[in-house]
């Protein structure tokens, strides 16, 4: 068996080579963003690496399963119908149930393709993926507190319910139910989502899972690949600081929440964090 050190140095060298990774992946022009594998990434992080070519092939068997139940010249609205047909009637992709809820495997990729079941954002990229795979011009849609899917024509679908289809009263009820009433819906919330922004709302879904199960080392994970997308947020600076601190790893607590501090010099929080960098500080000595 090898020395403890050495296992560790083992992780930490994986951990640095998935963030190197997933910066070449993202430094790229958005359209040529590989949004399966970089979610994929995501999945490997901190973690053994996922059967990344076992998801891709499934992606692929999920088109074809499509391709061929279309005829030439079907309508988009029928191309649609087949895709849904197949990812939840068929394969039986779903969302989590409220005891499933907060299970960060919802936003781990391979596991939902394992278990076929997934917040909606990551049902959605699963549908996406597939449906680009067969030339349908599908797009995400961050709404307030939901994710869902557009496509021509104003299609609006819902991964969680099976691609049952929206209206705009549709989705002001979605709002309603996440966030509560204080949220208007307006055509405006209907901006497709770019792929760098389907991936910053995994992240956040995930380190929130995360930080739910006080799981310390994965949630510092996920905010070490939202730095790589954000890396001029100074919120993530702190976070980081904070998670460092329950780590017990207080030098580098104290100098990621000063950092902080420089940046943020006006910040709401600004006395709450110099009183933890004080806390960090005396378990120094």
């Amino acid at each position: 068996m090898r020395p403890m050190t050495e296992r560790r140095d083992g992780i930490e060298e994986a951990r640095v080579a998935t963030r190197a990774r997933f910066a070449r992946l993202v430094a790229r022009p958005e359209h040529d963003i590989d949004l399966a594998v970089a979610a994929l990434v995501i999945a490997a992080h901190g973690r053994s690496a996922p059967d990344e070519a076992g998801v891709l092939d499934h992606l692929d068997g999920l088109a074809e399963r499509v391709r061929i139940r279309l005829d030439d010249g079907d309508p988009v609205d029928d191309i649609v119908d087949r895709l849904h047909d197949v990812l939840y009637r068929e394969v039986g992709y779903r969302g989590p149930t409220a005891a499933e809820y907060g299970d960060p495997a919802n936003s781990l990729l391979d596991a939902v393709v394992d278990r076929r079941i997934g917040l909606p954002i990551s049902l959605a990229v699963v549908e996406l993926e597939t449906a680009w795979r067969i030339g349908l011009p599908l797009v995400g849609i961050g709404l307030p507190g939901h994710f869902i899917v557009g496509g021509p024509d104003g299609l609006l679908a819902d991964p969680v319910a099976g691609g049952e289809r929206l209206t705009p009263d549709d989705c002001q009820a979605l709002i309603r139910r996440t966030v509560g009433d204080g949220v208007l819906f307006h055509t405006g919330m209907l901006r497709p989502a770019g792929r760098r922004e389907i991936l910053t709302r995994v992240l956040r879904n995930l380190r929130a899972a995360r930080l739910g199960r006080r799981e310390w080392p994965a949630a510092l994970d996920a905010i070490d690949l939202l730095l790589v997308l954000e890396p001029t947020d100074p919120e993530h600076g702190r976070d980081r600081g904070l998670l460092l601190g329950r780590m017990g790893r207080y030098g580098e607590a104290v100098r990621a929440l000063t950092r902080y501090l420089d940046e943020r010099p006006d910040a709401h929080d600004v006395p709450d964090v110099r009183q933890v960098i004080g806390i960090f500080g005396g378990r120094l000595n």
